[in-house]
């Protein structure tokens, strides 16, 4: 066949093949004719009257004492009646309401009946959805509608009369985008929105690409179906057998009449191939799957209507079947299979649990489930609280207020969804110690799993409902010393990667970009300072003091703070601020986050707010940073009824509120769970590994319709700190993880109490010589020897250790009978612990001596500008962050060498040089070196030169003769050449001024570039060989070689070219 045989038009190439399927899938095709007829000739009416009335009749009945009824044709017509002329109150609002109306599972219909004289209610359906075959399923096209104005969708799909789908379709040429704003633009008020108040799924496609979505879905998120765990080659069989279908002719050239003649003279291609349209038509139109999705994956969440991605669909079916399964403990306890979905973040997750919930609800196999949402944060408690009651499911939704409230309601069997933190299991268990519940039927679904899984309190959750049925949920994947929590769960039910979202367009790209803030430091004022306020410390507690100073203290350095807030302050005003897109700042400590906000408070030109957990005086009026954030946070408190209404009302501005905050700056809150999709740059000035670092980049990429002219195309990460690394690292896991890495057999119970019980009796062993006795201070005394207390601090770690990993194991709690005895134990030897090494000086309270140390380092470490390391890379472009990451070892930059040698250097220090300890300043100095070479890592650009740049050019010198001070850029060359002139007996006066000549000669001779211009070079050596024979030898009298000439010349030579700067 040549080119000019082939259709591009919308009608044959997207609509045609459309139908044809349909027709083919078991749909009815009705004419256009008959369709306005069934609307009495009115195209403001959109149900199909006689259709409906017929069906609804053989599927509706009722019984009364026993015999079966059906309604009279009247009542049906008059359900119908009501249902067409239902009072339109706004899209999404009259769209609920028809959704309650015509889905048993939100409430349904009723219609009275006559009889005995009484009227009584009875329940009324409109469809059938335990049995899809008994519906009537229509199709049709070019379905006219009017509103405020006609519209002419290109397919309409009807169930039992009423409109369930609506098709725009456009040619190959055109993107599935203009199909999507002709139908969200026939939505609006100024068009036919009532239409759409019946419909729940929308797609919009060209033939070769298709997107789904239902009322009011904003284009950009209309997403892609795919058969998740089929096979594709299985799929394309059975959509190729039904394409190859023959369609009766004169039902076939119905459908070309309606289409106006565009396709007059067409018929049906059987031979064609499946496109990634028949897929979605398939996947979607499918009577049976059609009503599932309506049925049962839809929600109303806070005013806007939803509809299941394809990940969340199937993940729920898979939950549904994996709670199906039984499994019974060797302890006898029988329980519903439970497991893990990884769902990263930003794909729904919060909303595949509700949905996972309302399954559960409408499931006919489990009676009365009992649903228990557990969090480990208050914020997440309330966000998920929040998310379930906006979807207004059958279910109440309650909050557990307190460990006894949670167990009242456990007790009485309460059928609300509950929502609690985790810890109040800890204080249920203490309020009713034995109270046990065992039904079958509790749900326990736990979010963040990679977090909740620990601890007395996961323990005590296990003790309190031992057969429930767990499932975790999570947006990143277990890391691998996170086996034991894959393990409890009983594997992973589904997965759904950040590079599954970012193929389906439902997640933004990441861009990075990293910068690095130079600290300088006063090395003699913090020696004298530090060597006085350690005067009364041995050499053993000097060494622990300075373990305290880390990168840590130095990035919570004031004036680093200030460098960052400036760029920050730059670079959104410059590029995001007034376009609707904001920010969010990642502060290394509150008392950061306090100097970023003060910054920001005092220019003015950001609205910015702070958001940290709360902060109350504890008396150390030492601590100069607590002490400036229990201030900052007294001035909310003042101002505010309370420090969480101040924190909603500032995430609700920047939230929803164009003029409201700008940037909100954070520590440790708001990093999990905060979902504000216009929330768009992440300025990183803290250090973040793993979870919190995957949970935080999530933050930024978002989908996000902007209302306003710049448009959300990705979520940017500048970092100020150390993370690219980290970032690699956490991006590779979070893209995709081995479970290989996690698989094995389940952790062998009765092993790991083993393990427990030696560690336990290792410890009662070293004191098996007290006997019959109570008194603490025996037990003190038997400590005194030091190798003892070593190896008691040894086995009791071992012992603490085997415990807290025993509690992550759900049947632990039920085959290990003396676990209040070790609890209780466990709390003794700690304090004897505490008290020994209180007693014989193993731990000195170095509290005082720490707020010193961070007062001198504040004032005396300094910051020079924000230096841009890296140009702006895609971090979700795995070959291109990869090879970024590379290139931190060219051989350009040369910095993994010297970040290797570095810390090689000082890790030899630290075993070897008691200097290293008793000179702060050095310490100081490696930790700023190792800081720059985390970061410095990242740029291309850098040259050893720059070193050396850094260490001569700008370096301030106390000692520098007025003469060469006053001449700028002399200096380099007074401090290099001295240990050449010393060695002649020159005087300082003679030495300055010869240094001032040979400046004075190299700076007559630079020309533009100089330091690449040969002859130049040349013309430069041979006037100072001149100056140095002439002046230095002859004039002055100095006994100078030809060879000593040479190396100073060289030296010149080589200080000046590196410093080329200095002559332009």
């Amino acid at each position: 066949m040549s080119l000019n045989q082939v259709n591009f038009d919308e009608a044959r190439q997207s609509q045609l093949p459309f139908i044809e399927l349909l027709l083919n899938m078991g749909y009815t095709y009705i004419s256009a004719e008959e369709a306005l007829r069934q609307r009495s000739g009115d195209t403001s009416n959109f149900i199909l009257a006689d259709i409906a009335t017929e069906k609804l009749m053989q599927i509706n009945g009722y019984e009364v004492g026993g015999t079966e009824y059906k309604f009279t044709e009247k009542d049906v017509r008059d359900a119908i009646d009501e249902l067409e002329h239902i009072q339109y109150e706004g899209l999404i609002d009259t769209a609920q309401k028809i959704y309650n109306i015509i889905m048993p599972t939100s409430g349904g219909k009723t219609i009275k009946v006559n009889h005995g004289g009484k009227k009584v209610s009875k329940n009324f359906k409109f469809i059938d959805f335990q049995n899809p075959k008994n519906n009537a399923f229509h199709v049709t096209v070019e379905f006219q509608a009017t509103g405020k104005q006609n519209i002419r969708p290109d397919i309409v799909c009807f169930v039992n009369g009423i409109p369930f789908a609506v098709i725009e379709n456009k040619k190959s040429s055109v993107s599935v985008v203009e199909a999507l704003n002709q139908m969200n633009r026939n939505q609006g008020p100024e068009f036919c929105p009532k239409l759409y108040t019946y419909t729940q799924l929308l797609v919009g496609t060209n033939g070769k690409e298709l997107q789904y979505g239902t009322t009011g879905t904003p284009n950009k998120f209309y997403a892609v179906w795919k058969e998740k765990g089929t096979n594709i080659d299985a799929l394309n069989t059975e959509i190729s057998n039904l394409i190859q279908t023959p369609i009766d002719e004169e039902l076939y050239s119905k459908v070309l009449q309606d289409l106006n003649g565009y396709t007059q003279g067409h018929t049906q291609r059987i031979d064609r191939i499946p496109t990634e349209q028949d897929r979605g038509v398939y996947s979607l139109f499918r009577p049976e799957r059609l009503l599932d999705l309506t049925k049962n994956y839809i929600l109303f969440d806070a005013g806007v209507k939803k509809l299941s991605r394809y990940q969340q669909y199937f993940a729920i079916h898979k939950m549904l079947g994996r709670v199906e399964e039984t499994e019974t403990t060797e302890q006898g306890i029988t329980r519903r299979k439970g497991g893990l979905v990884w769902h990263t973040q930003g794909s729904g997750k919060s909303l595949t649990m509700v949905m996972f919930v309302k399954a559960l609800i409408e499931d006919p196999n489990i009676l009365n489930p009992r649903v228990i949402i557990v969090t480990d944060r208050r914020d997440l408690d309330k966000q998920i609280k929040d998310t379930f009651k906006n979807c207004n499911l059958k279910k109440e939704v309650i909050q557990a207020t307190s460990g006894q409230n949670l167990i009242d309601l456990i007790k009485e069997k309460n059928l609300s969804v509950i929502t609690t933190l985790v810890h109040k299991f800890e204080s249920a268990a203490k309020k009713s110690t034995g109270f046990v519940d065992k039904d079958e039927n509790i749900f326990v679904l736990i979010d963040e799993a990679h977090r909740s899984q620990n601890g007395v309190a996961n323990f005590e959750m296990n003790r309190i409902i031992p057969n429930a049925c767990y499932i975790g949920f999570t947006g990143t994947p277990l890391m691998k010393d996170e086996k034991e929590s894959w393990r409890k769960f009983g594997g992973y039910i589904d997965k759904y990667t950040i590079d599954d979202a970012l193929a389906d367009n439902i997640i933004l790209p990441l861009i990075y970009e990293g910068r690095y803030v130079d600290l300088v430091q006063n090395a003699e004022q913090i020696d004298r300072h530090v060597e006085r306020i350690t005067e009364g410390l041995n050499d053993k507690q000097k060494k622990e003091l300075q373990r305290y100073v880390g990168s840590k203290i130095i990035k919570d350095n004031p004036q680093r703070i200030v460098e960052i807030a400036y760029d920050i302050e730059k670079h959104f005003t410059e590029n995001f601020q007034n376009t609707g897109l904001k920010a969010q700042i990642v502060a290394p400590s509150k008392y950061s986050a306090i100097l970023f906000q003060k910054f920001f408070e005092n220019r003015g030109n950001i609205r910015t707010a702070v958001i940290i957990s709360d902060e109350h005086e504890d008396g150390d009026e030492a601590n100069l940073h607590k002490k400036e954030v229990v201030s900052y946070l007294d001035g909310v408190r003042k101002n505010h009824s309370s420090v969480d209404k101040y924190e909603k009302d500032v995430v609700d501005s920047f939230k929803h509120n164009d003029d409201g905050i700008e940037v909100i700056i954070v520590v440790d809150k708001l990093l999990t769970g905060f979902d504000a999709p216009r929330n768009t740059v992440l300025y990183l000035a803290k250090d973040l590994r793993d979870h919190n670092l995957l949970q935080a980049i999530a933050r930024v990429n978002r989908l996000f319709e902007n209302k306003k002219e710049k448009p959300k195309t990705a979520g940017y990460i500048v970092d100020y700190s150390e993370n690219a690394k980290n970032i690699d690292t956490a991006m590779k896991l979070f893209g995709n993880y081995d479970e290989d890495d996690v698989k094995g057999t389940l952790i062998d119970v009765s092993e790991k109490i083993q393990e427990l019980e030696q560690s336990y009796s290792l410890v009662h062993d070293l004191f098996k010589e007290i006997k019959g006795t109570n008194d603490d201070e025996v037990y003190l005394q038997f400590l005194a020897d030091q190798p003892k207390r070593e190896t008691f601090y040894k086995t009791l770690n071992a012992f603490i250790k085997n415990l807290s990993e025993c509690f992550v194991l759900q049947d632990f709690v039920h085959e290990f009978k003396h676990l209040d005895l070790y609890k209780r134990e466990l709390k003794k030897f700690a304090e004897l612990r505490k008290a020994a090494s209180l007693q014989y000086a193993d731990r000195v309270d170095l509290l005082e001596y720490k707020q010193s140390l961070i007062n001198i380092l504040d004032k005396y470490v300094d910051a020079r500008g924000v230096e841009l390391l890296t140009k702006q890379v895609n971090i979700t472009d795995r070959k291109m962050f990869e090879e970024a990451i590379e290139n931190l070892g060219s051989d350009k930059s040369k910095a993994e060498a010297i970040a290797a040698q570095t810390q090689k250097t000082i890790t030899e220090k630290m075993d070897t040089d008691p200097e290293f300890y008793e000179k702060f300043s050095k310490k100081i100095s490696e930790i700023l070196e190792k800081m720059r070479q985390g970061k410095l890592a990242d740029v291309e650009t850098l040259k050893q030169m720059k070193l050396i740049q850094d260490d001569v050019v700008n370096k301030k010198d106390a000692n520098l003769p007025e003469r060469i001070e006053s001449e700028k850029g002399s200096d380099v060359f007074y401090r290099n050449l001295k240990t050449q002139f010393e060695s002649l007996g020159i005087n300082e006066e003679t030495y300055i001024s010869v240094i001032l000549d040979i400046f004075a000669i190299i700076k007559s001779e630079a020309i533009v570039d100089w330091y690449k211009n040969i002859d130049v070079k040349r013309k430069i050596r041979n006037s100072i060989d001149d100056y140095l024979y002439d002046v230095v030898r002859g004039e002055k009298g100095i006994d100078i070689t030809n060879d000593q000439m040479k190396v100073v010349i060289d030296v010149v030579m080589q200080l000046a070219e590196n410093n080329a700067d200095l002559f332009k």
